[in-house]
């Protein structure tokens, strides 16, 4: 990916009026250094890769073991958005990112020291019954799925969600157009202490 970013992820090789040429523009600006393009881009392409394939393979498994739920959608297809943020509240692709703590910070008794790194873990905060009742239940309806954490938030958000929402609801858009049910025939976890998705994910369909 750095190869790609120093090589091809360059002036003249850029789409015209794309984020990319963005990036570079600022650069011509002064406004970036150049010498941070390269991991500017990686940025942005990374989490178009596996965490956007992950949540969309989460969503075609969720449907398949839940097809009540893919019903739902079928015959109301403006609830995708809505259903989009809860395959991420259940299956948020990324489930923990460390930040960095700029001062001691109190939480509930317990003190994080300035300077320390600390790691939210969103895959946990997605489930907790404080803030999502029965949260183990996929429910495409459910009222306040968008304050899911699978994106992060705050200032350090994911750059990159609003791609990975149009993404996954042109997917899911068209599949709600087509598929009648979905039939896992193979499942295979991937190994990754920090993404949870599928190395393997083999599907059958029954067409409309």
């Amino acid at each position: 990916m750095m190869h790609y970013a120093t090589t091809q992820a360059v002036r003249g090789e850029v789409k015209p009026g794309s984020w990319a040429e963005a990036v570079l523009d600022a650069a011509d600006r002064g406004e970036v250094d150049r010498s941070l393009c390269p991991v500017l881009m990686i940025d942005y392409m990374g989490p178009s890769l596996d965490t956007t394939i992950f949540g969309i393979s989460s969503g075609v498994w969720l449907f398949a073991k839940y097809p009540e739920e893919w019903d739902k959608v079928r015959e109301s297809p403006s609830l995708i958005p809505n259903a989009i943020n809860e395959i991420l509240r259940l299956e948020a692709p990324v489930q923990g990112f460390s930040r960095y703590v700029a001062s001691d910070y109190d939480m509930d008794g317990i003190t994080l020291p300035a300077e320390s790194r600390a790691i939210v873990f969103y895959g946990a905060a997605n489930r907790d019954g404080r803030k999502f009742p029965d949260p183990h239940k996929f429910d495409v309806t459910r009222s306040n799925s968008i304050n899911q954490l699978a994106f992060g938030t705050g200032p350090h958000m994911c750059a990159d969600i609003h791609l990975a929402r149009l993404e996954m609801k042109a997917i899911f858009g068209s599949l709600a157009r087509m598929v009648k049910r979905f039939h896992i025939e193979h499942e295979e976890r991937v190994v990754n202490s920090v993404l949870r998705g599928f190395a393997k994910l083999n599907v059958s369909t029954e067409r409309q």
